[in-house]
């Protein structure tokens, strides 16, 4: 046990934060999401698509206004390479009340229009949506020193903030979802656990905001901060106009299954890309004038990500029909489709996102702006065409379609040349994982064709313990007879943390 708070305790050199911090993030992650979609899953079932796609049109709606004016100064803020950031943080407390305050007071405004058959006919919109315009206020009066807790690689106590929250919402929604199996389950759960992260991000930082303003300084962050504003738009027409259009186009039941189908296909963008990203953009920026180091920081990620995001992605499109016999009800059943397409997204997406902290650190948030605008236009073309065709299964055509041919080769090519490495060396690295999560899904569907258990929870778990035993039988062959060393390296990080 003293060993284990050894190896969680932050501190020494960067390397070993970087490490320390990737336990931490990871640690937060699966607890956050295993938590969230286990609760999401439970109140689905007993919600149905119907009332879950009202939520689903609220978060999009939510999510408009909040990408929307996306400042991007703690981005800013942790980019800088000075450690104390404190002059900055009144201004930006400011800052992100006055946001915040503003989103409320659009969201409560535009509630009864967004309601109305102008837009979504969807007459529960109104009452959510005025609710849930309480989340922002919450948010904007969090503690802005939090933005250290990833400037420092203070994951540990990033970990405390993130479960705080989640274990509200889900004690909330789950409770109030039996009580009364309907969407104010998820509503009130929202609101609730930013109410409690609120508390806690002034009891795990000493820092105390001041409504002091310099307008100096917020020029200074906004300089930096206006890519990172401009790609929160084009980011939310990216990430939520396929739902947007969807829920406008096929209906509240659809956009219900759609957007469950992506919480739950996504996982390798969600959980494994995350818990990497968060630790090597602060990571990144600490490195960004040392040439070799950035270059090897970058591979090693792109290895770790793809080592585990792979078999994941393929992993659950194999097992998506027997995932959803298992956990949901007969009217969940057509957003399997939807599953196994948007899991080939998530997987293009684990790659994208060991890019884009990459292009923030070295002082180029141009880069991904540029890149999302394209992606962008791709979609606006064919969106309507494929939806209209193939309903929500065109839709998530169009998504996977475009990160495959488009976005993805490109931040990669341009992040290669940021790091001046070898696009060979990066399609190396790639081939191995791809090579074995492709054998390892194969593997999986035929053994599900002939499996006979009489149980899907049990049919779920014998295919998930054959895809572990597969995958890893094949990634310990590659990196016997070949130069694929990707345990290795998770074994170097494990002994770098205990150590």
């Amino acid at each position: 046990m003293q060993r284990l708070r050894s190896a969680l305790r932050p501190g020494g050199s960067l390397a070993e934060r970087a490490v320390t911090g990737g336990v931490w993030v990871a640690l937060t992650n699966i607890i956050d999401r295993a938590l969230q979609l286990g609760m999401v899953l439970l109140v689905a079932r007993l919600i149905g698509p119907d009332s879950y796609g009202v939520m689903a049109l609220a978060l999009v709606v939510m999510s408009a206004l909040t990408k929307l004016s996306r400042l991007g100064i703690d981005a800013a803020l942790i980019q800088r390479e000075e450690a104390d950031v404190d002059a900055y943080l009144d201004t930006v407390w400011v800052m992100q009340n006055a946001r915040s305050l503003l989103i409320a007071a659009v969201l409560f405004a535009l509630a009864p229009i967004v309601a109305s058959p102008l837009v979504f006919d969807e007459p529960q919109l109104t009452g959510v949506l005025r609710v849930l315009a309480l989340s922002p206020v919450l948010s904007g009066l969090q503690n802005p020193a939090l933005l250290y807790l990833k400037k420092d690689l203070r994951f540990d106590k990033q970990f405390v903030y993130t479960l705080s929250g989640t274990v509200f919402y889900v004690t909330v929604a789950v409770g109030y979802a039996f009580a009364t199996r309907s969407v104010w389950a998820l509503v009130f759960g929202l609101v609730a656990s930013d109410a409690a992260r609120l508390v806690v991000s002034y009891l795990i930082v000493d820092y105390r905001p001041w409504p002091r303003f310099d307008l100096d300084h917020a020029r200074e962050l906004f300089g930096y901060g206006k890519w990172i504003f401009a790609s929160g738009i084009v980011l939310f027409l990216i990430m939520e106009g396929d739902d947007a259009f969807v829920g406008w186009y096929l209906g509240t039941a659809v956009v219900g299954l759609y957007q469950l189908a992506y919480r739950v296909s996504n996982a390798p963008a969600t959980e494994v890309t995350q818990t990497i990203s968060s630790v090597v953009f602060p990571t990144y920026a600490k490195l960004q004038s040392e040439d070799r180091r950035l270059r090897d920081g970058f591979y090693k990620t792109v290895q770790l990500t793809t080592f585990v995001s792979f078999p994941v992605a393929v992993g659950i499109a194999a097992i998506a029909p027997t995932f959803v016999d298992a956990f949901l009800t007969e009217e969940w059943g057509p957003m399997v489709p939807m599953i196994q397409l948007l899991a080939a997204w998530g997987l293009l997406r684990s790659l994208g996102a060991t890019t884009g902290p990459l292009f923030q650190a070295v002082g180029r948030p141009d880069f991904a702006t540029k890149i999302q605008f394209g992606k962008l236009v791709v979609i606006a073309v064919f969106i309507y065409p494929a939806t209209a065709a193939y309903g929500a299964v065109g839709t998530a055509l169009v998504i996977v379609g475009n990160s495959l041919l488009f976005s993805e080769p490109v931040s990669s090519y341009l992040a290669v040349q940021v790091v001046d490495g070898s696009y060979a060396e990066l399609l190396r690295l790639l081939a191995y994982p791809a090579l074995a999560s492709a054998v390892m899904g194969g593997a999986v569907l035929a053994l599900r064709e002939s499996l006979v258990v009489g149980s899907a929870v049990l049919e779920l778990v014998v295919l998930v313990v054959a895809g572990v035993a597969v995958y890893a039988a094949l990634v310990l062959g590659l990196e016997r007879y070949s130069g694929y060393d990707s345990v290795s390296l998770c074994r170097r990080m494990v002994e770098t943390v205990v150590s």
